[in-house]
């Protein structure tokens, strides 16, 4: 599928209106840091719209962005709640981080791609596009060396539609330096196995979250985005920060 910040552009403008829905578990979720990658994709698509439009109202007013992250999902959670959650906003977009749970619950590597098959299926009438990501790398080599090998493989082989982009956020955010994105202190997770005051090892600090937007904006919307420069002119104070 041919998609970038132009075709945004142009259903903003013949529509009068773009609404994304971010869909996932905790990763996507995100109340628990600020800015997170959510905040930061919305911040860039308006920013850049504006520029090209000339009209800071069109894209500040007519862009709205729905937080529908479901921490601790599995994809059977997704299935329960795809119409609460996704189909009953009609999106255009949907922004789909479908997360590594069921990694957790053991459903297996063919369960998972079958229900991603399935949510699939069911979205891509519903809605314009869909971006679906892979799960972003964690700091545990045995977490990410099951999920690479059993879960990542079988979604690979999940069957896209015309209108849906993949992009693999796994293999992408792996070849970065995790250990400075992982700094937060867990308060215990027992099903993930951190026990209170160990490192998150799965859930990114700002910069971690910055550098899921660069991945997301490049590789979907064709936008450049610097997360080192937008943290540093973030922690400075500027109101509107740079990237």
């Amino acid at each position: 599928m041919q998609f970038s910040l132009a075709t945004v552009k142009e259903k903003l403008l013949k529509e009068n209106r773009f609404k994304i829905v971010f869909f996932g578990d905790s990763i996507t979720s995100t109340e628990w840091v600020h800015p997170n990658w959510r905040e930061i994709i919305e911040y860039v698509l308006k920013g850049e719209l504006e520029k090209q439009i000339g009209d800071w109202k069109i894209s500040s007013w007519r862009i709205t962005c729905i937080n529908s992250g479901l921490d601790g999902a599995t994809t059977d959670d997704y299935l329960a709640h795809l119409d609460s959650h996704v189909i009953n906003f009609q999106p255009q977009l949907l922004i789909w981080i479908v997360g590594s749970n069921d990694q957790l619950y053991k459903f297996g590597g063919k369960k998972h791609q079958v229900n991603v098959q399935k949510i699939v299926d069911i979205l891509a009438p519903k809605m314009d596009y869909l971006i679906v990501c892979s799960d972003s790398t964690r700091l545990n080599d045995k977490a990410n060396h099951i999920y690479e090998n059993e879960y990542l493989k079988t979604l690979a082989q999940v069957s896209f539609p015309k209108n849906a982009i993949f992009v693999d956020l796994f293999r992408k955010y792996k070849q970065l330096d995790l250990k400075r994105f992982f700094t937060f202190i867990s308060g215990g997770n027992e099903v993930a196995g951190m026990k209170p005051g160990d490192i998150d090892f799965a859930h990114p600090n700002q910069l971690g979250n910055a550098y899921i937007a660069k991945i997301i904006l490049e590789e979907a919307f064709q936008v450049k985005f610097d997360p080192e420069k937008y943290i540093q002119t973030t922690l400075s104070g500027q109101m509107y920060p740079s990237y």
